[in-house]
């Protein structure tokens, strides 16, 4: 399946809309972990990122199938702004993703059902859903068990800082959506 029918199909079950391109990113590599799917996800500030996921949300939003609202929040120490960029499907949007449910029925529930096991563990901010997707990362490049300490290492070679807290925080989400199970 192509990202961009992946990505549509994933605003269809995250209710239409995501707020913030962090979010987008997260939830996408997510769902792409749950389903076996592989739409690049690499190591980027921020967890892993997908220039492939980046592009395809430009392209519905090119095409007409998503719109982008910018909330400008201030600025920082820098002087560089800092913005929210929010995202939904449009009218078009809702009738092409239709169509799409149609064209990838099984995906499309498997989508779905991936979705609802996320809503279902609550609903952790961007940052948390960030960390749990740095977790993530390392531990499936470490064949799927690591401590913490190597995972807090790892992370931090990849300039990504994990404390003990957070990570507790994201091993619970892990666990609730069934990626990852510790003791």
């Amino acid at each position: 399946m192509k990202t961009r029918d992946f990505i549509l199909l994933a605003y269809g079950a995250f209710d239409g809309r995501i707020s913030g391109r962090t979010l987008l990113q997260k939830r996408v590599y997510f769902l792409s972990e749950m389903l076996d799917e592989n739409h690049g996800f690499s190591p980027h500030f921020y967890g892993p990122y997908s220039s492939q996921v980046a592009e395809a949300n430009s392209e519905l939003k090119a095409l007409g199938y998503i719109e982008e609202n910018c909330t400008v929040y201030g600025w920082n120490h820098n002087g560089f702004e800092m913005a929210r960029y929010d995202y939904s499907l449009t009218k078009d949007g809702l009738k092409l993703l239709e169509r799409k449910k149609k064209e990838y029925p099984d995906e499309w529930k498997q989508i779905d059902d991936a979705a609802n096991t996320i809503k279902g563990a609550g609903t952790p901010d961007y940052m948390q859903l960030a960390l749990a997707a740095k977790a993530y990362f390392i531990l499936t490049r470490q064949g799927g068990t690591a401590s913490k300490e190597t995972i807090k290492t790892i992370a931090h070679k990849f300039g990504w800082t994990i404390n003990e807290p957070e990570l507790e925080k994201a091993i619970d989400f892990l666990n609730r959506i069934h990626l990852a199970h510790w003791k």
